[in-house]
């Protein structure tokens, strides 16, 4: 499938671009997949059993998902891409927002989080996400959750290592959040592939 034309049908038709993000995201096979169903469910049965959730709220975001990243346009490639997974769930969500804001004690505590390239506390970054629905496990704050969470990803990345270099995942609040950042990236592409404009 070229998911790169599928985006385009749906941009001379006059989609909106969410609408498009849910074609692509939520309804088209994942490439990397293609051939290798077995190991699809195999991964994504292990998150559902592990986090207690639905495989339905489970989906592969990234070039893992349509073949290339529409962000680096560098195209999938067996054991050098991740793949990034990306949690649709309410309840998760809530959870690990809850855990940050306690052990924080209402972010006024902040050294548990890390800090970035400039030297600055990954928390503004990290609430910024949290106000889109989104939850980043690498912006938390370090303790027991994160290293759970860490240990996790880094087993089901050894064992799927002949097909990715690592797998990560992301949680997000509800299907519309998750919609309106895929729909960014499809901007992002838009707006590379004409010049900026």
């Amino acid at each position: 499938m070229n998911y790169l034309h599928s985006i385009q049908i749906g941009l001379d038709a006059r989609k909106k671009h969410i609408e498009i993000a849910r074609k692509i995201f939520l309804s088209h096979p994942t490439y990397a997949f293609v051939g290798h169903e077995e190991t699809q469910f195999e991964i994504l049965n292990e998150i559902s059993e592990h986090f207690k959730i639905s495989i339905s709220n489970i989906q592969v975001v990234g070039s893992s998902k349509i073949g290339e990243s529409l962000h680096k346009k560098t195209r999938f490639a067996n054991k050098i891409s991740d793949l990034d997974i990306a949690i649709i769930d309410a309840n998760l969500f809530i959870y690990h927002t809850e855990h940050v804001f306690s052990s924080t004690k209402g972010f006024s505590d902040l050294t548990g989080f890390s800090l970035n390239r400039r030297g600055i506390s990954n928390h503004t970054e990290y609430k910024d996400y949290v106000v889109k629905g989104i939850f980043r496990p690498d912006l938390m704050p370090s303790g027991p959750e994160r290293a759970e969470w860490s240990s996790f990803f880094g087993k089901l990345s050894s064992k799927y290592s002949a097909m990715f270099k690592s797998i990560n995942a992301g949680i997000y609040l509800s299907q519309r959040f998750f919609e309106v950042k895929q729909s960014s990236v499809i901007k992002t592409y838009i707006n590379s592939k004409n010049g900026g404009l």
